[in-house]
C-alpha cells in the first residue's frame, strides 16, 4: 500500500504543480489586468497552461534522467517511482488535452499562444537548455507570456506587458542559478548551460544582472503613475528588499544547497510580486 501511495506522490512530484499553479493564477491576473475581469474562455486558457507546462515538466524529466540521477537522485524517474516510458505517455497525454482546450476557444490568437508554449518547451527540453542562456530567456520568455494570454482572452494585452516583462526578468534570473545548482550534473551530461560553459561565476554574473534590472524595473509603474502606493510598498519590501538578500547570499555562497535555497525562495517571492500587481491594479 505504502509503494502505492508514495508512485502516486511521484506522478503529482512530476508535474511541478506548483509551477503549475503559478501559470494557472497568472492567466487570470492577465485578464483582471487587462479589463478589471475574467471570463469563461480565462478558466479554459488558465486550465490549458497549467496542463501544457506540466507536458513540459514532464517531458523535462524524461530527458534529464541521467542528469537527475545525479543531481536528484529523488526525482521521481532516478527513484525508480515512475518508468521512462510511462512519463513520457504521460507528457504526451497532458499536452494534447492542453493543446486542445487552447484551440477550442476558438481564439486564433490563445491558438497561437498555446502552440507557441508547447513547442518552445519540447524544443527546450531536447534542445534549447544546451544553449547558454538562450534556454534560461526561453522559459523567462513563457512565463511572461501566460499573462498576456489571460489578457488575449479578454481581447485585451493593456496592463499585461509589465507584469509579463518581470515575470520575464525574475524567471530567467531563478533559472540561471538553478543552472548553478545543477552544475554537477550538467558536467557529466555535457549540457551548455552558463556554468558549464562559462563557469559559476559568470553565471551569478549574469543572473544579478537579471535580478538588478528586475529591481529597477519594478519601481517605473509606479513612478510613470502606473500603480498605487500600495504597490510600491510591497514590491519594494516584499520583492526588492528579498532580491537584494538572494544577491548577496548567491556571492556569498555559490553551493549547491545554498543556490537551492535561493531559487526556492524566489519561487516563492513570486507570489509577493503578483500580489503588488494585483493591488496596483485595484488603484
Amino acid at each position: 500500500m505504502m509503494f502505492y501511495f508514495r508512485t502516486a506522490i511521484a506522478y503529482f512530484e512530476l508535474l511541478r504543480p506548483l509551477n503549475g499553479l503559478i501559470a494557472f493564477g497568472s492567466v487570470f491576473l492577465g485578464a483582471i489586468f487587462a479589463s478589471g475581469s475574467f471570463v469563461s474562455s480565462t478558466l479554459i486558457v488558465a486550465v490549458s497552461a497549467f496542463l501544457v507546462l506540466s507536458a513540459g515538466n514532464t517531458i523535462n524529466d524524461f530527458c534529464d534522467y541521467q542528469i537527475d540521477a545525479i543531481n536528484k537522485p529523488t526525482r521521481p524517474i532516478p527513484s525508480g517511482y515512475v518508468q521512462r516510458q510511462h512519463a513520457l505517455g504521460l507528457s504526451l497525454v497532458l499536452l494534447l488535452i492542453g493543446l486542445s482546450l487552447g484551440v477550442s476557444t476558438g481564439d486564433i490568437y490563445a491558438i497561437i499562444i498555446v502552440t507557441i508554449v508547447s513547442m518552445t518547451l519540447l524544443l527546450y527540453a531536447v534542445w534549447l537548455k544546451k544553449i547558454p542562456l538562450i534556454g534560461n530567456v526561453a522559459i523567462g520568455i513563457l512565463t511572461g507570456l501566460t499573462f498576456i494570454a489571460g489578457g488575449v482572452t479578454v481581447k485585451s494585452i493593456k496592463g499585461t506587458m509589465v507584469p509579463a516583462a518581470f515575470a520575464f526578468l525574475f524567471t530567467t534570473a531563478r533559472e540561471i542559478i538553478k543552472d548553478i545548482e545543477d552544475i554537477e550534473g550538467d558536467v557529466a551530461q555535457e549540457t551548455g548551460t552558463i556554468p558549464v560553459r562559462w563557469g559559476e561565476h559568470i553565471a551569478a554574473v549574469v543572473a544579478s544582472a537579471f535580478m538588478l534590472t528586475l529591481i529597477l524595473f519594478s519601481l517605473i509603474p509606479y513612478v510613470l503613475g502606473m500603480y498605487s502606493w500600495l504597490y510600491l510598498i510591497v514590491v519594494v519590501v516584499g520583492v526588492d528588499l528579498v532580491l537584494i538578500f538572494l544577491l548577496a547570499k548567491l556571492w556569498c555562497d555559490m553551493s549547491k544547497e545554498s543556490c537551492a535555497k535561493i531559487q526556492q525562495w524566489m519561487k516563492l517571492d513570486i507570489f509577493v510580486g503578483l500580489f503588488a500587481f494585483y493591488l496596483g491594479s485595484l488603484s
